[in-house]
Formats: C-alpha cells, sequence, structure tokens
C-alpha cells in the first residue's frame, strides 16, 4: 500500500492511496484519482469531490450537498459545476458503519468517528496492511455517541491533530460558562450565538433544549445552511446517539426542528429581537450570513470555538467593519463571551485514541506544523508531508 498526500494543512486535506487500484481518501484540494472516499462533509475535507464517484455514509452525502452548493454560490470559480455535483450524488454509493465493502482491491469500513453526523474512521485493508484514517477525529457530544469505546486496531494511523499541542478546558466548563450567560443577558435583551452551520449549530441546540426550562428562555432562532443541517440530523436518526435512538423507540423524542422558529422576513426578525430569544446563526466566524445581520443590530453575541476572519480580529480586541447579506455594513467589536468548545478531539482524547489504535506507525497531518513536528519528534510519530509518497 503506498500513500500520496495532497494537502495536509488545514486549508484541505487530501490522501491519495493505491493498492491493486487507487482512490483518495478525502477530497479537500484537488485529487488525480477517479474514486474518491470522504471522511465527513466539512468543506476542507470535500471541496474537490464533485465529479469523482463517492463514497461515505448517507449523513456525509447529504450535508456535503448543502456545504458544496453554497460554496459553489460563494466561489463560482471552482473547477466544477452543480450539475457534476448532483451526478456524483446521484451516483455515490453510501455505506453505515461497520459493514465492509471492496474498492480498487481494498477492503473498506466506517466507523464512528463522533466529529458531525455521519463523520468516519476509514479502516483499509489490502497488499496485507491496515490502515486507518481519523479524518477528523470528534469529541464528547450532545448528539453522537463517543468513539472511544469502538476504536478500530490497526497497524499504520493516520491521524489528525488539530488540538495536539492546546489543552482546551473542559466542555463541561464550558457549556456551563454559555448557560450562566444566557441566565444572566436573557431577560434583558436577545442573544446570538454565532456558530458554524454543520456540527456546532446543532450542538447548541441540543443544549438548549435540553435546558430551556431553567433559562428564562421563549424562542429559539434558527438560520441560514443550519436550517438544512439540522433537518439533516433530525432525519438520520441511525446515526446519532443511542440516548436519542432510545428515546425514539420510547415514542418521547422530540426534533430539534420542532423547537426553532426559522424567520423568513426581516419583519419577523425583528419582532423576535427580545429578551428570551436565542438567535443560532452561521456563520461562526462573521464572514458572512445572518449572523452578521444580528451583530449589526448590536445585540449581545457569543462565538465559540476556532474563528477565522473578521472574528479572529475581534478577539484580539480589534474592532472591525462586516458586511451583512444586505449589503449593510457596520463597525463592530468583539464578542461578549468566547467558548473554546470544538468539535475535534482534545490533546488527551488523540493521544489515548493513539493509543487504542494499536498502530507501528503513526502519521500526523491536518495541524499546526510546528507542533506536528515537535510531537512526531518525542514520540517518534511521522508526519504526512504534501507530494511526499509513502511506502506501508
Amino acid at each position: 500500500m503506498r500513500l500520496l498526500p495532497y494537502g495536509t494543512g488545514f486549508g484541505g486535506v487530501a490522501v491519495g492511496v493505491s493498492c491493486k487500484g487507487k482512490f483518495s481518501l478525502d477530497a479537500g484540494v484537488p485529487v488525480k484519482e477517479d474514486k474518491v472516499i470522504l471522511s465527513h462533509a466539512h468543506l476542507d475535507h470535500t471541496r474537490y469531490s464533485p465529479g469523482k464517484r463517492v463514497y461515505a455514509t448517507l449523513p456525509t452525502l447529504a450535508l456535503s450537498r448543502i456545504l458544496l452548493t453554497d460554496a459553489k454560490s460563494l466561489d463560482p470559480s471552482l473547477p466544477w459545476t452543480i450539475q457534476e455535483l448532483q451526478k456524483s450524488l446521484t451516483k455515490a454509493v453510501y455505506k453505515p458503519y461497520e459493514v465492509s465493502f471492496e474498492l480498487e482491491g481494498a477492503t473498506i469500513t466506517f466507523f464512528n468517528a463522533s466529529h458531525i453526523l455521519g463523520s468516519s474512521l476509514i479502516k483499509i485493508e489490502c497488499d496485507n496492511k491496515e490502515l486507518l484514517y481519523t479524518g477528523d477525529l470528534g469529541t464528547s457530544s450532545f448528539l453522537l455517541d463517543h468513539w472511544h469505546n469502538n476504536v478500530p486496531k490497526a497497524e499504520n494511523l493516520i491521524i489528525e491533530g488539530s488540538y495536539l499541542c492546546e489543552d482546551r478546558p473542559s466542555a463541561k466548563k464550558e457549556w456551563s460558562k454559555l448557560y450562566m450567560f444566557l441566565k444572566k443577558n436573557l431577560g434583558s435583551g436577545p442573544v446570538l450565538i454565532a456558530t458554524n452551520a454543520v456540527g456546532k449549530a446543532q450542538e447548541v441546540l441540543k443544549f438548549l433544549i435540553n435546558y430551556k426550562d431553567s433559562l428564562p428562555l421563549n424562542h429559539i432562532v434558527l438560520e441560514g445552511m443550519a436550517v438544512d443541517a439540522t433537518k439533516v440530523y433530525d432525519d438520520m436518526l441511525e446515526y446519532l446517539s443511542r440516548s436519542e435512538v432510545i428515546s425514539w423507540l420510547n415514542g418521547s423524542r422530540k426534533k430539534l426542528m420542532d423547537f426553532v422558529v426559522v424567520p423568513k422576513t426581516l419583519g419577523e426578525r425583528k419582532n423576535l429581537a427580545r429578551p428570551g430569544t436565542v438567535v443560532v446563526a452561521p456563520s461562526g466566524s462573521l464572514s458572512g450570513g445572518m449572523s452578521v445581520w444580528w451583530v449589526l443590530k448590536g445585540i449581545r453575541y457569543v462565538t465559540m470555538g476556532h474563528l477565522f476572519e473578521p472574528a479572529s480580529k475581534l478577539l484580539e480586541g480589534e474592532r472591525v467593519e462586516i458586511e451583512d447579506p444586505l449589503g449593510n455594513k457596520g463597525v463592530v467589536r468583539g464578542p461578549d463571551l468566547h467558548l473554546k468548545i470544538s468539535r475535534h478531539a482534545s490533546r488527551q482524547e488523540l493521544f489515548h485514541f493513539i493509543s487504542k489504535s494499536g498502530a507501528n506507525r503513526v502519521f500526523l497531518f491536518h495541524g499546526d506544523k510546528a507542533c506536528l513536528r515537535s510531537v512526531a519528534k518525542e514520540y517518534g510519530f511521522e508526519i504526512l508531508e504534501d507530494g511526499r509518497e509513502v511506502e506501508l
């Protein structure tokens, strides 16, 4: 088995695999192979998959359609058409977790990665070799089961390193901060939670639903792509946590969308901009979407996780001019609260995963390069480098 990394950084990842035939793991950057196995739907893993023969879980395909359609509308220069996207989805092969299939002389199996709905660890067996690819490895969740009780064994491991050198505060403490912030401020005005449309938005919704009776919460407003993504979460019960499945079997499960208001007009939004309203809206980095419209209204707002510009500049204390989808512009202050909540595994979880996998060779990618080099040197790991072929 041979590996040819095309992209290993935060901008986009893809790793070509050669067995008897060839395929690529993810396509966040351009790849040569005609067949692509997607670990999950986020654009840094899927951006160049349209036009390819795609293999993934069903939720990954459904969420990819939403994200890729939006990406093309924002960037028409992407080298594929909506027709090619539709063709790839129509001809895609979707497989559930832990049901193996054959591809180009390799046996492929998906396992739950706990990152977002349908995200997969990908195990590859060919040429008497085993490879486990994490894509983005997840962390604790209100909606998804954790991977810790089902880590596949493999002699070779490719693992992401987003938080390999950073100790995050416990998720419980960060969610508690959000609870206390809402408890204190919701009675005097609306609060925006600016977050990613796929993954974090649904976690925020579940948190709000769990604690709605102890908060001065009257309305949850949901905006933009998060609406369609949340509908996918509601529909794909099989990929949600065991507790969600049991509540469905008991007849007590309510869908996330049952608790939200989706405004259609500016008038409806203005009417909802009152005490007791929480708005959940992308983009989490205030780079576009209706989160910008709400921030420009001057309401209190919360950000979370890793931020890109312009929100990253706001965290550094700068005042930044932003523009909403209607063309309104304004200079805004930083968030009232920033939470270090992520859908990526923590440093401790990453090392736990490595240990549980039993891998003899560990390859690091998708992280800060200086961090990866330091960890690789200390623990005897290897680093995947763009364009440098690896023989297993």
